[in-house]
């Protein structure tokens, strides 16, 4: 695993990956129809702000693209590491993790938009998706029960953050196995790798999320004066 991770091929498919998630698509789309997202709303460059300038057409496609921008750099990284790995082999975990998490800090801190960025949870769910889908449906689920009851994105992908979270500590933990609704992470190893990486990654999502969080902090407390 050390030589791998020394690859060359392996340092391409992580730049790869960043590169690819750092493609800021709700943006592009926003100026192709006049609109600088940076100047508008919440001033974020996201698919939740191009839904609400723009319509809910324009943000369910940036939303797709930011999806992709998780599937896509995990499906393709055996291309790159195709002498390591035979055709249609999955990589091990801590590869795999490692190239999906390069396009979530790409889709955060984009390098096209001076280091500004979504806020990473349309991608995360983009490379569970492509790795552990039912672990992701379940993790969408959950977002979604959240998001009828409170009625805010922001702040239901922050609840959802913090479950993911609180989810990847029972995995380090072993607290019970999760191999029945994992399909690449069976083992122990595996299991407490995938924790680790969900915990750092639902973190980064609270942290990005920290002005919704006040922004409905402040209207909870309007409200009850």
């Amino acid at each position: 695993m050390t030589d791998l991770i020394s690859d060359s091929s392996f340092l391409t498919a992580l730049l790869c990956s960043y590169l690819i998630g750092s493609i800021p698509f709700s943006y592009i789309i926003a100026r192709l129809n006049g609109v600088d997202l940076l100047k508008v709303g919440s001033g974020n460059p996201g698919a939740t702000n191009l839904s609400r300038n723009l319509g809910k057409k324009l943000g369910a496609i940036g939303l797709g693209f930011d999806l992709l921008k998780g599937v896509v750099p995990v499906l393709l990284a055996p291309v790159f590491l195709s002498e390591q790995f035979h055709t249609g082999e999955h990589l091990p975990v801590l590869f795999a993790l490692a190239v999906g998490a390069a396009a979530i800090v790409g889709h955060c801190f984009s390098p096209f938009l001076l280091g500004k960025g979504g806020k990473g949870v349309a991608t995360t769910a983009g490379v569970l998706l492509a790795y552990e889908p039912w672990l992701a449906i379940s993790m969408l689920v959950f977002w979604g029960g959240v998001l009828m009851k409170i009625r805010s994105v922001g702040i239901s992908s922050v609840v959802a953050a913090l479950g993911g979270a609180l989810l990847g500590a029972t995995m380090m933990a072993q607290v019970f196995s999760f191999g029945s609704i994992l399909i690449n992470s069976g083992s122990v190893e595996d299991q407490r790798r995938l924790g680790l990486t969900l915990v750092i990654i639902c973190l980064l999502i609270v942290i990005r999320h920290r002005s919704n969080i006040r922004e409905y902090r402040e209207a909870r407390s309007a409200a009850s004066s």
